[in-house]
């Protein structure tokens, strides 16, 4: 396998899980779950807070299957 392909998929990868993580963060901190998104994702929990306010309901976010 060329060596570029090698190097190419690990970085793929890890992008892939990342953007995984921040979402179900989210869809955590969505459920209530804030107080473990504030201690173990404080960045995000602090993204989060001015994105969603407390009057904004689940149903509203897409969130309710």
């Amino acid at each position: 396998m060329p060596r570029t392909r090698q190097t190419d998929n690990p970085v793929v990868t890890v992008e892939g899980l990342r953007v995984k993580l921040d979402s179900a963060v989210e869809i955590a901190f969505l459920y209530g779950a804030t107080e473990w998104v504030r201690l173990n994702h404080p960045s995000q929990y602090e993204r989060l807070l001015m994105r969603f306010d407390d009057s904004t309901s689940l149903e509203n976010r897409g969130y309710i299957h």
